[in-house]
């Protein structure tokens, strides 16, 4: 694990991203994270049941709060508040899931930012309930997304006529390769963006996999998920 945890760390190092959201980080890993990454001035680190979660930001954050498997940031770039939401939805049933989500939405509608972005691992595919009811395409118990949100990976795909890549990859990815897993790779990792009206839209300027090397001293990738990595653009106001 030490020397996985160092992959993890260059890779980090290499996507050089404003922002970094974390799953599964426990207290040690976060301290060690905390002393190599001294580009983040500023980070909010959360321990729970499943280790942690964490953001790191190039950027003061202004304010901090958790839901049930979420943290919450708000930060301030040139004239605009951000909302930066990092999520790790528990595995296994789905009841648990769909509940978390909706207090998660429900507690982004109800702080004050002008864009807003939802990111993490939903251990969840694009077909269930959860992404669904992200984007507005259904309502969730008796509640309902509005405004809707994006997939960024869903729109890049479009954008650019290529092929959406899995995140949790159990064919290829040494972690699981030549496993007989009883179930299908998917994309369980995602970045939303929510619907800005009447703000400026978001331009989606790139969005890729990372963390797919393997490598020679362990023979395994970072994480036994791929990293995900977006480029968003927010045009000033004249």
């Amino acid at each position: 694990m030490p020397l996985r945890e160092k992959q993890i760390i260059n890779e980090i190092k290499s996507v050089n991203s404003d922002l970094i959201c974390l799953q599964e980080v426990r207290i040690e890993v976060y301290k060690n994270l905390v002393s190599e990454l001294k580009e983040y001035d500023y980070n909010y680190f959360l321990e729970d049941k499943d280790h942690g979660l964490v953001i790191f930001s190039k950027y003061p954050i202004l304010t901090k709060k958790q839901t049930t498997y979420g943290i919450i940031i708000t930060l301030k770039y040139e004239n605009n508040v951000y909302l930066i939401t990092n999520v790790h939805l528990p595995s296994e049933k789905i009841t648990p899931k769909e509940k978390a989500i909706v207090e998660i939405i429900n507690e982004i509608n109800n702080t004050e930012t002008d864009y807003a972005f939802l990111v993490g691992d939903f251990n969840c595919s694009e077909n269930s309930s959860v992404h669904n009811f992200i984007k507005g395409e259904s309502t969730l118990l008796n509640s309902e997304a509005y405004p809707y949100w994006y997939d960024t990976a869903e729109v890049y795909s479009e954008i650019t006529n290529t092929k959406l890549e899995n995140t949790l990859d159990l064919r290829t990815n040494p972690r699981w390769k030549g496993k007989n897993v009883a179930s299908t790779s998917g994309r369980l990792d995602r970045i939303y963006f929510r619907d800005s009206f009447p703000k400026p839209f978001p331009e989606l300027k790139s969005f890729s996999l990372f963390g797919k090397d393997v490598d020679d001293k362990t023979g395994y990738c970072a994480s036994d998920h791929y990293g995900i990595v977006t480029e968003i653009i927010v045009k000033k106001l004249k």
